[in-house]
């Protein structure tokens, strides 16, 4: 499968991973699976961590990306706290329409939720990000 999801930290955290050829639908069924749980569950999130460094390809329409964007809304209402880490590192040969449609994904994302977030270009710095945002916060 192209994504993976798990949480971690005792259910403090969340990490989303992608790898491969991710197709509109999946990428839909799994946020939706995220963000739209049992609430109770969400409010204990304090961190989401998307990792996009093994993502070649995202087969992505811009009705989905608006769709997406909705999601993370509803969802910030529900739990307004989490910390949102996103890795996303592409070398010189990426495929220039994946990092535009990551790029208007995250920026309707940013625009449409409260969640603090920060993009990375390397797991490690977005977990060192985490772990300090996650003790100064909470």
């Amino acid at each position: 499968m192209p994504i993976d999801i798990s949480d971690c930290d005792g259910g403090i955290g969340h990490i989303f991973v992608s790898r491969g050829i991710v197709p509109d639908q999946e990428l839909i069924d799994s946020l939706k699976m995220l963000l739209t749980q049992d609430k109770e569950k969400f409010k204990q999130y304090k961190y989401i961590l998307f990792d996009h460094t093994a993502l070649t390809k995202m087969d992505v329409s811009d009705e989905t990306v608006e769709f997406i964007a909705g999601l993370c809304a509803d969802a910030s209402n529900v739990n307004p706290d989490p910390l949102v880490a996103i890795v996303t590192y592409f070398s010189m040969t990426a495929n220039i329409d994946l990092i535009n449609k990551i790029s208007r994904m995250y920026e309707l994302f940013l625009h449409q939720s409260c969640w603090e977030s920060l993009v990375f270009r390397t797991k490690m710095d977005a977990v060192r990000w985490i772990r300090k945002k996650v003790r100064d916060k909470f």
